[in-house]
């Protein structure tokens, strides 16, 4: 992704000379383009410059998928004897699943949960693991896992209740465990009400109150969570499922239902292509400092016309961290539209001295 520009010796190899940022072009401005600070127009030695080509941070996701004995049905909620195998929800929903993912593995780092995952006779239980752990090049072991949960006919096997509560609980838990900094996302495929009411005996009582709040709660965390309802438009759960997209972040502007709802494989697999890209753009991984005198919190940065991009703490037109370890930036505004629509490369700049 990042690749070492020529300036980059000049870091490794003491005695060189180090050519200096004319921050003339890029108007740096008061306060600076660096995390030390500086005004525009001043001369700061460059100790190595790195190129991000394409370079924008991944996204985690983690699908949470459903697979509850509803998903044995058809799109038309209609039950078949013995399941309806390869006209299942199931069937559609994992077809889907398994192509975008194939597609995208590299670019999204994916993971796959289910629920219920328990196993046994308690067909509400959530465990706190994964099937797969979110990471790059996951195709294979999410195919994997997927195969694992579907009958010989193509349905889904041992078919559970629907237990989104717990669920989206252990799904924001995981994320949020995680040490990348990377943005998070929790991607729910679900064709039903939320049941299993931790504390109420009957599993089939009504959790809707509850699922909704833990999808609250995983936003506060700073996990969004993206709802698609498998056959779900114009029946019991389709309120409910609105109520969790407005919760989630993510929900559909002025339309009703206000979640993502698909009726078939291609359906889906159109709603997932066009959920990818919503994941913040123009996030930028910052490379370790190449040499001594370099830190990543004193750098700059230069789109492909030569321009620097001044630091914005308003996040308004320009470039912040997006953590205290300044392992990651995110350019904003029209700076990162110009990237979007036509820049080739950006590059992050080293400045040569000390941080304090």
């Amino acid at each position: 992704m990042a690749a070492l520009a020529a300036g980059t010796a000049c870091a490794l190899v003491s005695g060189c000379d180090r050519q200096p940022l004319d921050t003339q072009t890029g108007g740096g401005g008061s306060g600076g383009t660096t995390g030390g600070g500086g005004t525009g127009g001043s001369t700061r030695p460059i100790c190595a410059s790195i190129v991000e080509e394409a370079g924008r941070v991944p996204a985690d996701i983690l699908i949470l998928l459903d697979a509850s004995g509803s998903m044995n049905d058809d799109a038309s909620n209609t039950t078949c004897s013995g399941g309806c195998g390869a006209s299942s929800k199931w069937a559609f929903a994992v077809s889907a699943i398994n192509g975008i993912v194939s597609e995208t593995e590299q670019s999204t780092h994916w993971g796959l949960k289910f629920f219920a995952d328990g196993g046994g006779s308690n067909s509400c239980a959530v465990t706190a693991g994964v099937a797969v752990a979110v990471g790059a090049g996951n195709a294979g072991a999410i195919a994997a896992a997927i195969a694992g949960r579907t009958s010989a006919n193509g349905g889904v096997s041992n078919g559970s209740r629907t237990p989104t509560r717990a669920a989206e609980t252990m799904a924001a838990q995981y994320l949020t465990g995680l040490t990348d900094d990377h943005p998070r996302f929790v991607l729910l495929v679900t064709d039903n009400l939320p049941n299993c009411m931790p504390g109420n005996v009957d599993q089939a009582a009504d959790d809707s109150t509850g699922t909704i709040e833990a999808v609250a709660d995983a936003r506060q965390l700073g996990i969004p969570t993206m709802v698609i309802g498998i056959a779900t438009a114009g029946q019991p759960a389709d309120a409910v499922l609105s109520a969790m997209a407005v919760a989630g972040g993510y929900a559909l502007a002025n339309s009703s239902p206000a979640y993502y709802p698909v009726t078939s494989a291609g359906q889906l697999y159109g709603t997932l292509d066009t959920l990818l890209p919503v994941q913040p753009a123009c996030v930028f991984s910052i490379p370790p400092p190449p040499s001594d005198d370099t830190s990543n919190l004193r750098i700059g940065v230069i789109v492909d016309d030569g321009k620097e991009i001044p630091r914005d703490a308003s996040h308004t037109n320009g470039w912040d961290f997006t953590n205290d370890a300044a392992t990651s930036l995110q350019v904003y505004g029209p700076a990162c539209d110009g990237y979007l629509t036509g820049m080739k490369s950006l590059t992050i700049v080293f400045f040569c001295g000390d941080t304090k």
